[in-house]
């Protein structure tokens, strides 16, 4: 803790002091950073190297391209109106923004392990270690079929992850954040320009965290680089990245009933007879014993201690090259053309040296060594035609080609099952955009063409601005879509592990989507999925063996599911004061059974909370003549209780269960933010009203939980940084 606050005074004080050195980038601090400015936020210094850069680069064009040269200089900004803005994130899907240097309630939000908002996740205990749903989102899931093992790819970068940038200068970006006991969790990343059409970008994630509890290390190291250049005229475009990653923890299955009871009751416990019969006083009340020694969460008891990591490499190529320009000496293009290609190679390994029967018998109880290989090959061949009487028009063609592989062994469970899937399938997708008479119309098909693993799709959305800061959209979507290969076949040391199902049919989810928003008085936005054939991992384990032992099936839900999702969204400004909210309702309906003789296959798989809520109270103001500025508040969390997904490590993959309910307990986190010039320090007290509802009451039970039989994290102070750098 020493050296974190020291880290923190050592941080504050070189940026104090740089303020007295002359300034690389000038940046205006408004009352409100709840947006980019509107006004230029950075003015850059060193004009005259970076000019003398940019004037190198054209100097070396030929001189016979003079018209060239003078088109590439028509679209070049001159060094000294430079702005934040001018710094560019390019995404996959064609989508652009600039770099954020703003303090905003969105990016505290966002600073976490995903850097993403976690509104409908439950994180467990330890940072890396994974997340539980309170909601779900249908419509963005892959229309092909991926590895499995989805609780390993929390933080994982798939393709559509991986950014690209576009920067005047060299720009730089660290992430720093505590984890929880003997680690610390680093984001950099380095974008250079060697020419104004040719960037690359180097990034590493890497962290380390202990966390609190028997066998729950996380560890990752990922990184990526991608490069894109653009010719003069933005003609053609290149652009490739390439990734390795490798995503480690040590896995404990969760608490023993034993220690369930001691993390809940903790520190005061009913004293018992040798039967466990609590023993009465003379006035017949239950004699408690004080005992705070497992408040050390690492003095509980887990049902093992074993390791699961994920390992990728991935390699991407796109070229496109645009034609039919709108006008004369123009980067404006009617039409494009390209192709892009990307093989990425998955390995997920699990280890356990020290067997024991919560997960069933071995076939070898020496140990278990379970390995899972998939190796994706992607073809893609896209045409893009935008006109403005017609709209615009998008045409793809995927080829695609998996091998997904199980570890062998030399004992009988290779008999038993096949251990390979080896699939192709060609595919095409449509798109059609247009605006008419203010609707802005979304039209979008999908269909692959080859039996096995096939997947068809069908979009169709509409968004109009209405009046007084009114809009809404609608939107209709059809999906039928393969599973994931570990639906399909399984192979595990463990013998109750061990599945061959190719036989399963595509479930299938039709959602109507409607939202109305407002800029002041926030957004309503509903969601109504109908889903047949919904697949699941569901807990098997017979019920006088629950939480000592864990069994895992796959079902096929023969019954058509209605899911409800309303989600209210609204932020409302006092002056220096903000109230944020975020409330969601949920419904899940199960069709009623035609012939009431014949009992419904499995139990319910889909489990939600009616309620989740998130209210945030802050104070946004300046400090030192608006050199410092800051944001401060609490943010309220809550849910409904329900019957929570339990986590099974051996699969990485969430499980159905209909037995254990956890919530109804309220969660509040204080945050101190501030920003000086263009680095941004968060500090926050996380699950801070454990410890105060405890002192109000001292046998307040522990019952937070992020899945059955796991905690979810105990109170704790935490502080990060980010901190951009422009040269």
């Amino acid at each position: 803790m020493r050296i974190h606050f020291f880290l923190l005074f050592f941080v504050l004080s070189q940026v104090m002091w740089s303020q007295r050195k002359p300034p690389v980038a000038k940046e205006t601090f408004p009352e409100s950073n709840s947006e980019l400015p509107k006004e230029k936020d950075v003015a850059l210094s060193r004009e005259f190297e970076l000019e003398k850069q940019t004037q190198d680069s054209i100097n070396s064009i030929p001189k016979k391209k003079s018209r060239k040269r003078k088109a590439f200089q028509q679209f070049m900004k001159p060094m000294g109106e430079i702005t934040v803005k001018d710094y560019k994130i390019l995404h996959y899907d064609g989508t652009e923004e600039s770099v954020d240097t703003t303090l905003s309630i969105e990016g505290e939000y966002r600073f976490n392990f995903l850097r993403e908002d976690y509104f409908e996740y439950l994180p467990l205990p330890n940072m890396g270690e994974g997340f539980n749903r309170l909601g779900y989102d249908f419509q963005n899931m892959p229309l092909t079929p991926q590895m499995g093992m989805r609780v390993k790819h929390f933080g994982y970068f798939e393709k559509e992850d991986v950014r690209y940038y576009e920067v005047p200068s060299p720009y730089t970006e660290l992430f720093f954040k505590t984890t929880f006991e003997q680690g610390q969790h680093l984001d950099a990343t380095l974008a250079i320009n060697t020419s104004p059409k040719f960037n690359v970008a180097v990034s590493f994630r890497g962290f380390r965290s202990l966390g609190k509890y028997v066998s729950s290390l996380s560890r990752s190291r990922q990184f990526r680089m991608s490069t894109q250049y653009q010719n003069y005229n933005l003609r053609y475009r290149l652009r490739l990245h390439q990734t390795t990653q490798s995503i480690e923890n040590e896995v404990n299955g969760g608490l023993n009933n034993d220690s369930v009871y001691f993390f809940e009751n903790a520190p005061n416990y009913v004293v018992a007879d040798q039967n466990g019969e609590p023993i009465l006083d003379e006035n017949g009340e239950q004699q408690f014993q004080f005992y705070d020694g497992f408040l050390d969460r690492s003095l509980l008891t887990t049902q093992i201690q074993a390791n699961n990591e994920l390992s990728g490499k991935s390699y991407f190529m796109e070229h496109r090259y645009q034609m039919l320009p709108v006008v004369k000496d123009t980067t404006s293009y009617k039409m494009a053309v390209g192709i892009r290609t990307h093989y990425e190679k998955k390995k997920y390994l699990f280890n356990m040296n020290r067997v024991n029967r919560y997960l069933y018998e071995t076939f070898d109880v020496s140990g278990v060594e379970d390995s899972t290989d998939l190796a994706t090959f992607e073809n893609n061949l896209f045409i893009s035609y935008d006109d403005p009487g017609l709209g615009k028009f998008n045409l793809d063609f995927f080829q695609y080609n998996w091998v997904y592989e199980l570890g062998e062994n030399e004992y009988e469970k290779d008999t038993l099952l096949p251990n390979k899937i080896d699939a192709r399938q060609l595919a095409v997708q449509a798109q059609w955009n247009k605006s008419i008479y203010g609707f802005r119309t979304h039209l979008q098909a999908y269909q692959s063409f080859n039996k096995e693993y096939a997947s068809s799709s069908l979009e169709a959305s509409i968004q109009r601005f209405l009046i007084k800061d009114f809009s809404f959209f609608a939107k209709y979507q059809y999906r039928s879509q393969p599973l994931n290969f570990n639906y399909y076949l399984t192979q595990s040391d463990f013998k109750e592990y061990n599945w061959n199902l190719l036989d399963l049919v595509n479930p299938t989810f039709s959602t109507r989507s409607l939202g109305i928003f407002h800029s002041k008085w926030g957004s309503v936005k509903g969601e109504w999925t109908q889903i047949d054939h919904y697949t699941y991992f569901n807990n098997s384990t017979p019920l006088t063996e629950l939480n000592k032992k864990f069994k895992v099936e796959v079902r096929q839900f023969d019954r058509q599911i209605d899911y409800l999702k309303v989600r209210f969204d609204q932020r409302l400004d006092f002056g220096k004061f903000s109230w944020i909210n975020n409330a969601q309702y949920q419904k899940v309906r199960y069709e009623e059974n035609p012939d009431p003789d014949e009992v419904l296959s499995g139990p319910l798989g889909l489990n939600v909370p009616e309620w989740l809520v998130r209210s945030t109270f802050m104070l946004t103001s300046s400090l030192f003549n608006k050199a410092l500025f800051f944001q401060s508040g609490a943010t309220f969390v809550f849910f409904t209780d329900y019957y929570a997904d339990q986590y099974n490590p051996l699969i990485a993959e969430f499980v159905t269960q209909n037995n254990e309910k956890i919530g109804e307990y309220p969660r509040v986190d204080f945050f101190f933010n501030a920003k000086i010039k263009s680095s941004r320090l968060y500090f926050k007290l996380e699950n801070l009203s454990a410890p105060i509802e405890h002192l109000i009451k001292v046998d307040t039970p522990y019952d937070y939980y992020s899945a059955p039989y796991t905690p979810y994290r105990d109170f704790s102070v935490r502080f990060g940084l980010i901190w951009n750098f422009f040269e």
